[in-house]
């Protein structure tokens, strides 16, 4: 019995190309954004965290809980896009790329035990951010328990603020 290696549909050059180029404008586009507004609003809002709501919930809190907790979320809903989609297709698939998914780039399609350990793979890392949140939820919280801090004069922040 001859074995032939069985490799995942391509996408077209067209296609690539035009993915490519909806992926960068969004890279680049988010990339602005950030540094341009929301870094500086987000280094303004930590520098006086302890003058500030948003929902009734105190700034400080927001900033630990935001680091700690948030961002690593915000990793895991990527990753989950990115990887986690992908590994589930291949776990319910049996297949390595999941059947009826383009590849980049020529890649041959693995079967079994090897299909399904790159799809658990997948998961896994999608997983992991989520096991930091959680830790980042007590961290956070015995951080913030453990914070003493001297009272700002929040009224001279907020004037000093406002002026132009």
């Amino acid at each position: 019995m001859q074995h032939t290696n069985e490799f995942a549909e391509q996408y077209t050059r067209a296609e690539r190309r035009r993915l490519a180029l909806l992926i960068l404008t969004a890279g680049a586009a988010l990339l602005v954004v950030t540094k341009l507004w929301f870094f500086p609003w987000l280094a303004a809002f930590a520098a006086s965290a302890e003058c500030r709501e948003i929902g009734g919930v105190n700034g400080v809190k927001l900033v630990f809980y935001g680091v700690f907790v948030g961002m690593p979320l915000l990793l895991a809903l990527v990753l989950g896009a990115i990887l986690g989609v992908p590994g589930y297709k291949s776990l319910r698939s049996g297949q390595f790329p999941a059947a009826g998914v383009k590849v980049w780039r020529p890649m041959r399609i693995r079967r079994g035990r090897r299909a399904t350990l790159i799809g658990a793979a997948c998961l896994l890392l999608t997983l992991l951010p989520l096991v930091l949140a959680a830790w980042g939820w007590f961290q956070a919280g015995a951080m913030l328990a453990g914070a003493g801090g001297t009272p700002l004069d929040c009224a001279a922040i907020r004037a000093a603020s406002s002026t132009p």
